[in-house]
């Protein structure tokens, strides 16, 4: 049975400072939420990201239905990449959601599994 006692938190991300600020740059976030200029870990950053990264960085599932290999790799370093090209492929659920959860383990936010 599941109890929040059983939550571990996760604290390290597989992503730089200069990849998250590329990312934050990407999604057009309001500049008072950077890194530099360090921002509360509050509802309202939280509100903020989830808000652009919602309309910037929408989910959609056309690379597995059409890529040559009909996988998609859960590398975090490799969704960053296909995320952030900006080619229209930007991530199935389950890469929307180890990108998104490495974006707020380096912004400082602690995320349990």
């Amino acid at each position: 049975m599941w109890s929040p006692s059983k939550l571990h938190p996760l604290t390290t991300s597989a992503y730089t400072d200069s990849q998250v600020d590329r990312y934050l740059s990407h999604i057009l976030l309001p500049v008072h939420y950077y890194h530099s200029a360090h921002p509360a870990k509050d509802i309202h950053f939280l509100n903020a990201l989830r808000t652009h990264q919602l309309f910037s960085r929408p989910y959609e599932d056309l690379s597995i239905h059409y890529s040559k290999a009909h996988r998609v790799s859960l590398d975090p370093q490799t969704i960053y990449e296909k995320i952030m090209r900006g080619n229209g492929r930007e991530g199935y659920c389950m890469e929307n959601t180890i990108f998104f959860n490495h974006i707020l383990r380096a912004l400082g936010f602690q995320v349990c599994r």
